[in-house]
């Protein structure tokens, strides 16, 4: 079945138009903000890749110094005991600079989705079902018009949707001659459920119920 993404009257075509573009520009704004605070919360990373650093640093440097230190004479091994105890306590704290990072990761992924992705959620649920369905209906109504019996079909349509003031509008008794199979009653009903749609009468076959 084919889908028809827009009307083929002007005024309609041109309020889904200017929907589907401020709806790209609203998405489009949705990524920008949940990406901007994503970037800006990561920021605060920085002092744990400093304590990650420093730590690493120390670690290695007291290491280097025990192993030199136990080469000094009887008392070499408690220096270098006490050296490694001082890169323990490096090694702890680059561990704390890593661990500081992944929170900030993690609640900067967190913070990116909720201020990005919830408003992208919700301007999604209130355009795309709207156009997905008007490009489902109106490409049943386009399929109706290329069968046999898509005029008869679009006509009952009207009879049954349309409000009693638009019907009482029409030049003669819309249900009367869709039943005697009038061909320009039925037009005419047709018309009001593609006017629905903002489509237009096509060339299509058409019939006339007898």
């Amino acid at each position: 079945m084919q889908l028809r993404w827009y009307a083929q009257t002007p005024t309609r075509r041109t309020r889904q138009i200017a929907a589907d573009v401020l709806a790209g520009m609203a998405l489009l704004l949705c990524y920008w903000l949940g990406t901007s605070v994503h970037d800006l919360t990561a920021e605060l990373a920085g002092p744990g890749q400093t304590l990650e650093s420093a730590g690493g640093d120390l670690a290695g440097r007291m290491s280097d110094a025990g192993s030199a230190a136990s080469e000094v004479p009887f008392v070499g091994d408690r220096l270098q005991d006490a050296l490694e105890q001082g890169g323990d306590a490096g090694r702890t704290i680059e561990n704390a600079g890593v661990q500081q990072q992944e929170v900030v990761g993690t609640l900067a992924t967190a913070l990116g989705w909720v201020t990005g992705g919830t408003p992208a959620l919700l301007v999604l649920a209130s355009w795309l079902p709207v156009r997905l369905r008007f490009a489902w209906c109106a490409g049943q109504a386009s399929s109706l018009l290329e069968s046999g019996a898509g005029m008869d079909v679009l006509a009952i349509r009207a009879l049954a949707r349309q409000p009693i003031s638009v019907l009482a509008r029409l030049p003669q008794d819309p249900a009367a001659g869709w039943r005697v199979g009038d061909p320009q009653a039925i037009e005419s009903l047709a018309a009001l459920e593609l006017g629905r749609l903002g489509l237009r009468v096509g060339h299509g076959p058409r019939t006339s119920s007898t």
